[in-house]
């Protein structure tokens, strides 16, 4: 199925063929890809459906002198010393597959099983044709154009370019006339653009931006927690998505002013967060790269991935986060050439893949016409799938949206797939609609269907309680109680220490202002390194009291997760003692409890309860309360930040369980 090159030498010793000349940085990316994996071809593939009389010679010769033109079609490699050249060869076969299926019992299933057989095959790209085009005739006057690329000659705009080109030839033809002569630039042109974008000022401006972008996304957002090589053949599930979905899709544009793109990638973000319980989230958005006029007529391999970093808290609203994905995206389009190669180079990271699922919003006109015949180009393979990509694209009516779930198939199950696709397609309509009658929360739209939830909630419990902030928790309790005891600390021998909740409040008050003046409050992170005892309780809650969110750091710890730590949540302030200040790192300001000096200004405070008016800020329930560590799965640390919405219910249900009155 795959055409081989003339004779020749494709690797070579120190003589760089005349005419050869580098590839660029984005055909770079695709050869190493191909080299990481031989036998997962880097190809995109597409076919139409032609149905009527069709001259096939004529077609045949269309795309032949298309492919000329733009010169992908002759595009070959050599190898040089271990480096790749790249070469248009015009002594490459030029020839056009006729394939007859017709006589085939079912001739529609044995095309696709032919296209699927011919894209997924493993390709060596200095010995095998980097592309290739057959018609398969699957019935009288009904046929299918097919054509299949490597990604390293030509993308996904490039080959849309081919076959718009092909049909303006033939239509030409049939009609009697002479076509318009072609606009594409020659292939090392395309090259030269590159060259002179790597030495430009343009390119340091894009690495500057791209580093500090991708500095805290770390590693690979997904939907599953493990990782596993691409593969050729992806798992995919999806369709026309319902007539009131495109209506709400088609409304939600308007409301907003934006686009179909801006507001699937916003739903799917806000998905993303949901279901890891991330509130930063890192998508991928594939770009044209194409960014002046000579680069988008012409062939070659120009596109680029750029990684989307988006925050997506609870209290959103969807015209906020639209709004939010508008800037990341505009953004991102100013310094979309930027290889995404150079920027995970840059980043130093270990991963190969993209910083989290693809986002293909592919709403290109794909209506093809031939003469008298019209058809649509389908895309079969966008290339391999490394973990998930959502496709969102014109349907075969041409009027009509598709929505589709591509996935490695190591990693999503078929019901797996089939449950996220029916899970964000819910979800994505109550996102769209979450402001048509006063704005929703993000973080209050439903995600689950009824099924999910009985499985996952078997059990109905008593109604949830009003959100408080954890000072608020703490005020009740010493209202109804302020000289029970709050805290119970072994003393000496048999004896115990007891703290009323007087006391603590009181304790707690005092370093919260002490905490203020130094300049925290909500959206701070302060590191509480104690081990348990009277002091830590009492600081925990002085900063709560305070407003930020207080970060518990095991003293035991190894020094280098704590350093870590400490840097990731940015804590400008920590609580300790002087016993254990001599093993936590520098760079952050530590306040030693028993240190004479601290303690005489500590109680040099007033004891009086804190209020929003002593705060840097107003105090919600959405600032986070605490952030927590876990190891990870890769053993690096991970912080998660919880807010004070959910504190009241997970201290009553602790309250009951442990027996606490």
């Amino acid at each position: 199925m795959v055409e081989a090159v003339p004779s020749g030498d494709v690797t070579t010793e120190g003589r760089i063929p005349d005419g050869a000349f580098p590839l660029s940085a984005a055909q770079q990316g695709m050869w190493f890809a191909q080299q990481l994996d031989p036998d997962v071809p880097v190809t995109i593939a597409q076919c139409v459906e032609l149905v009527g009389a069709l001259d096939v010679p004529l077609l045949s010769e269309s795309m032949i002198t298309a492919g000329r033109e733009l010169g992908s079609a002759f595009l070959r490699l050599v190898e040089v010393d271990g480096v790749p050249y790249q070469l248009v060869d015009p002594t490459l076969e030029a020839s056009v597959r006729f394939v007859d299926l017709q006589h085939e019992p079912d001739p529609r299933a044995a095309a696709t099983e032919w296209m699927r057989q011919e894209y997924t095959a493993p390709l060596d790209v200095c010995r095998d044709r980097l592309t290739t085009s057959a018609l398969l005739c699957i019935g009288p006057d009904r046929h299918y154009w097919y054509s299949r690329v490597h990604h390293v000659a030509l993308d996904g705009m490039g080959s849309v370019t081919l076959v718009d080109r092909t049909a303006e030839l033939y239509t030409a033809a049939v009609e009697g006339r002479t076509a318009g002569p072609s606009k594409a630039a020659e292939l090392t042109d395309v090259a030269r653009v590159d060259d002179d974008y790597r030495t430009s000022s343009r390119y340091r401006a894009d690495r500057e931006y791209w580093s500090e972008r991708v500095s805290t996304i770390g590693e690979p957002h997904s939907l599953v927690d493990r990782t596993a090589p691409a593969r050729a053949r992806s798992r995919t599930t999806g369709g026309q998505i319902p007539d009131a979905l495109a209506d709400h899709l088609e409304a939600a544009t308007d409301r907003h002013d934006s686009s179909t793109a801006f507001e699937v990638i916003a739903a799917f973000a806000a998905y993303l967060s949901r279901m890891t319980g991330r509130e930063e989230v890192a998508v991928s958005l594939p770009v044209t790269a194409r960014t002046t006029a000579l680069l988008r007529r012409s062939g070659g391999m120009v596109s680029n991935v750029v990684p989307l970093r988006l925050h997506v808290r609870p209290d959103m609203t969807n015209t906020d986060l639209v709004s939010a994905v508008r800037l990341e995206v505009t953004a991102a389009l100013r310094h979309q050439r930027y290889p995404h190669i150079d920027i995970r180079r840059d980043a130093a990271t270990d991963h190969q893949g993209f910083y989290g699922p693809l986002i293909n919003v592919m709403l290109f006109h794909n209506e093809i016409t031939l003469g008298c015949i019209v058809g649509r180009l389908e895309l079969l393979s966008t290339g391999p799938i490394t973990d998930l990509a959502v496709n969102v694209y014109h349907g075969v009516a041409g009027t009509s949206l598709n929505l589709d779930l591509e996935a490695n198939p190591d990693l999503y199950s078929e019901d797996t797939l089939a449950a996220h696709h029916a899970r964000f397609s819910r979800f994505l309509g109550a996102f769209l609609t979450s402001d048509t009658d006063g704005p929703r929360r993000i973080g209050d739209l439903e995600i689950l269907d009824d099924d999910e939830r009985r499985s996952l909630v078997p059990a109905t419990g008593r109604a949830g309680f009003a959100p408080v902030t954890l000072p608020d928790l703490l005020a009740g309790a010493v209202r109804s109680n302020p000289d029970g005891d709050a805290l119970v600390a072994p003393g000496h021998g048999t004896s115990a220490d007891a703290l009323s909740y007087r006391a603590l409040d009181e304790m707690s008050n005092r370093l919260a202002r002490l905490l203020i003046d130094l300049q925290v409050g909500p959206e701070v992170s302060v590191a509480v390194a104690l081990p348990r005892s009277v002091e830590s309780v009492s600081s925990v809650w002085a900063v709560a009291k305070s407003g930020a969110a207080f970060v518990p750091v095991d003293p035991s710890y190894p020094a280098d997760r704590i350093a870590f730590m400490l840097e990731d949540c940015g804590a400008p302030i920590g609580i300790t003692t002087a016993a254990l200040r001599d093993g936590l790192p520098e760079g952050t300001h530590w306040i030693v409890l028993d240190d004479d000096e601290f303690r005489a200004t500590a109680a040099a405070y007033p004891a009086d309860a804190v209020t929003d008016a002593d705060r840097t800020r107003a105090l919600s329930v959405d600032h986070p309360a605490y952030v927590i560590y876990t190891s990870g799965s890769t053993g690096r640390p991970k912080g998660v930040a919880v807010t004070h919405r959910g504190v009241v219910n997970l201290a009553a249900d602790e309250r009951d369980r442990l027996g606490v009155s």
